[in-house]
């Protein structure tokens, strides 16, 4: 579904984001630039560095657990900077992560206070749940492998993963470059929206082809994937770290995860991390008012879609402040609208502008469309054959409901590539939504928002 444009006329009222004031960079988007920091600098952390500078040694001899419960309890008050407590909470969240699913042990119910504490409290400085999220997975889980070089996916590697595989590694340094790729399209569209309010048609048109040829780099980006994150690997050894707390009964986890020390030793229940946590795209659907809505005859009233809301709670708290100011002054669609309405719609400059907007929805699209054969391939399709010979079925019980197959006469995809299988079985994403169908309407809402 798309927004018509009728309820923005008040935006120009209302002062444009400005990116900094939001920890975001107007070089490589919701990715921090410069880089994230390589160490905390104060020597009261170095127990936190130095566990996770062993992680995947401590992993594979089983001794990550009595290790982490041995840890001293730190508090959080030392952390100075912005990029300090970034460094922190990615730490803190991977460890806890690889401590409940990777231990080598059974899956633990529960993390220690010496974690489960600063843990909580760092959290709360970047408002973000205590939880693995794409921000400390992806966003400020790399570095550069040359601190002189480009901000590329070839300079990229990660600072931890929870598994020791490259192919992890590669999962997580391709999400951070498609981040880099349509970040940098943010700040164009930002100028285009002032010239919208200016009525300045060159300008936007100017400013629409800058941030196309950033997105024209994203779904491209996405397809590197498949060069060096081999399915199988993703699927049955990286997938369970990536799983929350919330409705993990299949994993092992049928009571949310303990947090000792935190509200009472509080069980907590959440999603796990999952590119549905990215502002990036939330962004560019309110750039071009591409809206999404739960699917419900019952109900006259469309509502908004329930799971990309929910995930916005998983956002840093400073993007997501960022989307809710994007979301009352967005007026790109209402400015073509206007534009193609007028008796002068016909001429080139107006053409030109519905070309241009046109060609940067179907860029999302494709990356949508991208997304699908991702899922399929690493997900649907891995579940649907089982573990490799000798490999570790990490589920408990696996679900025998099969997905609904759609009609998509707006994809290019196969068959198979757009999960399209009527034998596959429904799989939940690490952040719990049914993953084909809310993929595939994403899309579908996507290309519905092209004027031609």
């Amino acid at each position: 579904m798309v927004a018509d444009g009728s309820h923005h006329q008040h935006t120009a009222t209302v002062a444009l984001p400005v990116l900094s004031d939001y920890d975001i960079s107007d070089v490589t988007g919701f990715v921090p630039h410069p880089q994230p920091l390589a160490s905390l600098p104060l020597p009261y952390y170095q127990p936190w560095e130095d566990i996770m500078g062993q992680l995947n040694a401590l992993t594979n001899s089983r001794q990550l657990r009595s290790r982490v419960d041995q840890m001293s309890l730190l508090e959080v008050d030392r952390l100075e900077t912005r990029p300090q407590i970034q460094r922190a909470y990615a730490m803190l969240s991977i460890m806890a992560h690889t401590y409940v699913w990777g231990s080598g042990l059974d899956i633990a119910q529960s993390i220690p206070e010496s974690l489960a504490v600063p843990w909580q409290a760092v959290a709360d400085l970047i408002d973000i749940p205590p939880v693995l999220t794409y921000a400390s997975n992806d966003l400020w889980n790399w570095k550069l492998k040359d601190p002189a070089g480009p901000y590329v996916l070839e300079n990229l590697e990660t600072l931890w993963t929870m598994t020791g595989t490259y192919d992890e590694t590669w999962f997580d340094i391709v999400s951070v470059s498609v981040e880099m790729e349509g970040g940098a399209a943010l700040q164009p569209l930002l100028n285009a929206m002032q010239a919208a309010r200016d009525d300045d048609l060159p300008t936007v048109v100017a400013n629409l082809k800058i941030a196309l040829s950033q997105l024209q780099k994203v779904s491209k980006q996405l397809a590197r994937m498949f060069e060096k994150c081999d399915p199988a690997v993703f699927y049955w050894k990286i997938r369970k770290f990536l799983s929350g707390s919330e409705n993990m009964a299949s994993l092992g986890l049928p009571n949310g995860l303990e947090y000792k020390g935190v509200n009472n030793n509080e069980r907590k229940h959440y999603m796990g991390a999952t590119a549905g946590q990215s502002s990036l795209f939330p962004a560019l659907d309110l750039f071009f008012g591409i809206e999404h809505y739960d699917e419900n005859p019952s109900q006259p009233e469309k509502s908004p879609n329930a799971l990309l809301l929910k995930m916005r709670a998983f956002m840093p708290g400073a993007h997501r402040a960022f989307l809710d100011h994007l979301a009352k002054v967005a007026n790109l669609r209402a400015y073509v609208l206007s534009k193609e309405r007028l008796p002068s719609g016909s001429d080139d400059q107006v053409k030109d502008l519905l070309t241009t907007y046109d060609e940067c929805v179907q860029q999302i699209k494709l990356f949508r469309d991208t997304h699908i054969q991702i899922v399929t391939k690493y997900i649907l399709v891995q579940a649907k054959r089982g573990p490799p010979e000798g490999w570790e079925d990490y589920r408990v019980q696996v679900p025998v409901a099969t997905t609904a197959t759609t009609n998509d006469h707006a994809s290019t995809t196969t068959k198979e590539e757009d999960g399209n299988d009527d034998e596959a079985p429904a799989i939940q994403g690490t952040g719990g939504s049914d993953l084909m169908p809310f993929l595939k309407t994403n899309r579908d809402e996507t290309n519905a928002a092209k004027f031609n």
